[in-house]
């Protein structure tokens, strides 16, 4: 009996999926790119701090931790999709899941080895284990985890902005500092392969921050899933302009603060801390007002949703081009191949994640027109599933699936 239950156990067909979750995932990939490769150029620049160029400065300002963030949201909605497909089909899907992230993690290892040091995989993926411990609870119990999550965020800023203002001696200590990611000086790929790790231990010594709002995104996705959110939407149209409306004002508020202590004096630090404590809410609110955009013109505007539809290929392939983007970029920016960086400026960089992304629209597309899922997608659903079917498409995709499908995998 549970061997037959367990071959009932396989990812989402090509007509259970929900599309507009593809939509946020593709959308969400092209943020990624384009933060990146600005990182890995000011890597090998060296950081600075206080450029005035207008194109780093909006990606600084609208881009940086806010798509990281909201791929963590998916990762949230991702698990939920899975275990309640699961637990109705095998006999432990916690195991499962357990070998699905374990599978995760090892991907992860051999993309931080092999080719970048900017992983998340492996943050996804012991971050990951902590939801088992969420995945019964109601949407009321995890909804005040996340208001207390959040508030502890919120607070231990504001603990700190406290503390700093009330020391009587001055500190020396630069408000910025930079680090140097030696891997991405490495003028060979052999020496850049050695100071990989190295890099990685020193960014992994101050991830805790990185991980606590990973977690958070976590738990939110959760909920948005224990809510029935992303089910029959158009049903659901003003709960979504709500939302909408809330993560609006809310990223007001906080890009409003970072603009304000750009133009404060630099003696009134007390303020400066003040305002840089609601930035830091920053990629949060914007994670969800980038969502929750995307879900308004999906609804309100239906003549776009074709042309939204670009975004489903890189979604439905998010893993495949997640690693593509991490080879070409670091081939054409890093000094052990092209060595673009050096030289290309912001705007360049720019163009380049777009193109870049394009290709991967391209290759995913093609790609998708023989197969339902991408290489690495079928590695990682055969790894974790063991015997499945083969992935060769025997059904067309549709371009848009209706909005009250079977959210359930």
């Amino acid at each position: 009996m549970k061997e037959k239950k367990e071959n009932f156990a396989q990812p989402l067909s090509l007509k259970e999926r929900v599309h507009f979750l593809d939509i946020v995932r593709g959308f969400a990939m092209l943020g990624i790119i384009i933060v990146n490769y600005f990182l890995i150029v000011d890597s090998v620049k060296g950081f600075d701090m206080n450029s005035s160029d207008l194109v780093h400065n909006l990606v600084s300002t609208f881009a940086e931790g806010k798509f990281i963030t909201l791929f963590s949201f998916l990762f949230g909605v991702g698990f939920m999709i899975f275990m309640d497909r699961a637990i109705q089909r095998v006999e432990h899907p916690r195991k499962l899941f357990a070998r699905r992230l374990m599978i995760l993690f090892c991907i992860g290892l051999l993309h931080i080895t092999f080719i970048w040091v900017g992983d998340i995989l492996t943050f996804y993926a012991v971050a990951g284990f902590l939801l088992f411990a969420f995945y019964a609870r109601t949407p009321k119990t995890i909804l005040r985890w996340i208001i207390a999550l959040i508030s502890i965020q919120f607070l231990a800023s504001v603990f700190m902005m406290v503390y700093n203002a009330m020391k009587t001696t001055s500190s020396d200590m630069p408000i910025d500092f930079d680090f140097t990611l030696t891997s991405h000086t490495s003028l060979t790929y052999w020496d850049s392969l050695i100071a990989r790790w190295a890099d990685m231990g020193i960014m992994a010594a101050s991830s805790f921050s990185t991980v606590f709002s990973m977690f958070l995104m976590f738990l939110i996705g959760m909920y948005f899933i224990k809510m029935d959110f992303f089910t029959n939407m158009e049903a659901k149209q003003s709960t979504w302009k709500r939302i909408w409306l809330i993560s609006l004002a809310a990223f007001i508020l906080t890009q409003l603060s970072t603009m304000l202590n750009t133009l404060i004096s630099g003696e009134n630090t007390f303020l400066m801390e003040l305002f840089m404590v609601l930035a830091q809410q920053g990629n949060l609110t914007g994670s969800m007002f980038y969502m929750s955009s995307l879900a308004m013109l999906f609804l309100y505007i239906p003549a776009l949703r074709k042309a939204l539809m670009v975004f489903t290929k890189v979604g439905r392939m998010s893993l495949t081009c997640y690693l593509l983007h991490s080879i070409i970029g670091t081939v054409l920016l890093l000094p052990y191949g092209v060595g673009m960086a050096i030289s290309i400026k912001p705007i360049g960089t720019l163009m380049l994640s777009i193109a870049v992304y394009v290709v991967l629209v391209i290759f995913a597309s093609l790609w998708l027109t023989r197969f339902n899922i991408g290489p690495m997608e079928s590695i990682w659903r055969k790894l974790t599933y063991g015997k499945v079917n083969p992935v060769s498409k025997t059904i067309p995709a549709t371009l848009v699936q209706p909005l009250n499908s079977d959210l359930r995998q």
